[in-house]
């Protein structure tokens, strides 16, 4: 997965994230391992231990990642 890829997947969880959260929580899709450019990143974490922020988090993921496998497969 290319750079840009990453930067645009990491931004796509995070806006949809925010919409669901409705300002209820900070918490934010982070790269992994923590403080990972998105070049060396070789996945996403959660910013919080939460456990309901983090189902919350793996619904948006996976819907997401459904989405967003969709599009590049189109591209």
């Amino acid at each position: 997965m290319s750079k840009t890829i990453k930067k645009q997947y990491l931004k796509a969880l995070n806006r949809q994230l925010k919409k669901e959260l409705a300002g209820t929580s900070d918490a934010a899709f982070v790269f992994y391992p923590p403080g990972a450019k998105p070049k060396h990143a070789t996945g996403v974490g959660a910013s919080t231990t939460d456990a309901q922020v983090l189902a919350i988090m793996d619904a948006v993921q996976a819907r997401v990642f459904a989405s967003f496998g969709d599009s590049t497969k189109a591209g």
